[in-house]
Parts: C-alpha cells; sequence; structure tokens
C-alpha cells in the first residue's frame, strides 16, 4: 500500500516469504516419533555420532530416504504423485519454479556432528544430484567465529551466484545478523522452542537481492533478482505452533488469538 507520492518504495526489493510445510511419509517419519502427542521429532530424525569424516547420522537410511524425497526422486511417493496430476505438493528440489531458484539454500540443522553427517552423506556417489552444489560446512570450531563464516560461503557461490550453486550447512552460526543476498531458502531441520530464534533464523533469506548498473544506458538501473524467499519445514505442527507464538507476541494490545 505504498504511496508513490512519497517517493519510491523502500520495500520493494523485499522479497515475500513463503513458508511451505511437509507432513513426511510414515515409512521415514516413524523412527523419530515420540509417544502419542509429542509427534515427529527433527532433532532425533537428524541425529549423529562423530565428528569430521567420520560422522554418521544414527537413521542414515532414513534421512537418505528424505535427500531422495526432497528432489522427487522417492519411489514410496511416487504413485500418490502421479494421482494428484497437478495437484501434487511441490517439493523443494523437484518442482521445476522452485528449483530455478534455490540455486542458494541455507539447512539448519541440530549438531555439528548432524552437519558434518550431512556434508559427508551429500558427498555419497548415489547422492549424484547433490554433487551440483558446493557444499559448506558452516558448524563448529573449523567454520570460524562470528563473520569468518561468511567469507566460505561467499567464496562457493562465486562471482556470479546466478551462475552457481550452493547448500550451507549449520546449527546456529549465520542465524543471526547476517545477509547474504543469494540465499533463497532455508531448510528448519531442528527443534525450536523459541518462536523469536525460529524466525531470526528464518529472515536471514528474506534479504533483498538487487543488481545494479546491467543497463548500460541506465548505470543506475536496479533489477531485482529475489521476489520470493522460502522456509521449508518438515514438522508442520511445530511450524504452525511457532506462528503462533510469534504473531501473540509481536501485538500486545490485541486481546483475541485469531486477530493476533
Amino acid at each position: 500500500n505504498w504511496d508513490d507520492s512519497l517517493g519510491p518504495n523502500p520495500y520493494a526489493a523485499l522479497p515475500r516469504m513463503v513458508m511451505l510445510t511437509y507432513q513426511l511419509p510414515d515409512s521415514i517419519r516413524q523412527i523419530a516419533m515420540q509417544g502419542e502427542f509429542d509427534g515427529f521429532d527433527l532433532n532425533i530424525f537428524f541425529s549423529a555420532e562423530g565428528e569430521g569424516r567420520k560422522a554418521r547420522f544414527k537413521y542414515e537410511d532414513e534421512v537418505q530416504k528424505w535427500l531422495d524425497l526432497i528432489r522427487g526422486s522417492f519411489s514410496e511417493t511416487t504413485v500418490d504423485h502421479l494421482k494428484m496430476g497437478a495437484k501434487k505438493p511441490p517439493l523443494p528440489f523437484s518442482h521445476a519454479p522452485l528449483l530455478k531458484v534455490l540455486n542458494h539454500t541455507f539447512w539448519f540443522l541440530p549438531s555439528v556432528a548432524s552437519c558434518d553427517a550431512m556434508e559427508n552423506l551429500l558427498k555419497q556417489r548415489q547422492n549424484v544430484f547433490y554433487q551440483d552444489y558446493q557444499i559448506v560446512n558452516a558448524s563448529g570450531t573449523k567454520a570460524g567465529i562470528g563473520s569468518e563464516a561468511i567469507p566460505p560461503v561467499k567464496r562457493a557461490m562465486g562471482k556470479n551466484p546466478l551462475a552457481s550453486k550452493s547448500i550451507t550447512l549449520s546449527c546456529g552460526k549465520l542465524t543471526t545478523g547476517v545477509s547474504i543476498a543469494p540465499w533463497t531458502g532455508i531448510l528448519m531441520l531442528r527443534n525450536m522452542t523459541s518462536p523469536e530464534g525460529y524466525f531470526q533464523a528464518a529472515f536471514r533469506v528474506q534479504t533483498p537481492w538487487v543488481m545494479r548498473g546491467h543497463n548500460p544506458n541506465d548505470p543506475n538501473n536496479e533489477e531485482i533478482i529475489k521476489e520470493l524467499c522460502y522456509v521449508f519445514d518438515f514438522a508442520p505442527t511445530r511450524a504452525l505452533r511457532q506462528i503462533s507464538d510469534y504473531s501473540c507476541r509481536l501485538n500486545v494490545g490485541e486481546q483475541s488469538p485469531e486477530r493476533k
């Protein structure tokens, strides 16, 4: 609702955030179900042991199925997708419109061991698809402290992020106060108790990405590269609870939770 008489809209370059939540197939999620009401636990699902090159997921088979699922090649869902036709859910790395914009994504995992294990698994020979992506493991002491973790991410993206692909793995670093414009999606792969922490991480992908000076006739022209950004969550109930808690805290004057 920006009033153009006030000048250029300062929010024009801010991408719209789209949140997609997924209920995983039972054959994948059953190993991380906690009792009748606690539901699916991401921290258990992505739990890992060891460090560095020796790190492995406790449930590596299921995590591999999850990697297959998000690129649309998990066999158990193929028949469902055929039945659903055009209504099939857009999976991050198989849905053409999403795949086109998800060149650079941030994967938020539970621990350093999980980040190491994910890096190792992505580099295994069966995961040829993911080997098109530069994997940046921004976890633990090896990633450096604070802003020191940023240069490896930018190096992986290269001079032209439109022509490169990267996946950044982290369990805490780069989730606050960091602006890396080419990130277009975040995969929430861990439990979060604080809605502030959840959205603080999610907003990393909402950084505007604008290119200037592409038109030689108008060096001041701007092209908005990132119009949409995505949050992918694989624990739908948890994700909706975070939104509910966050919105209730934003507006303390309004009494009705529905209006908030």
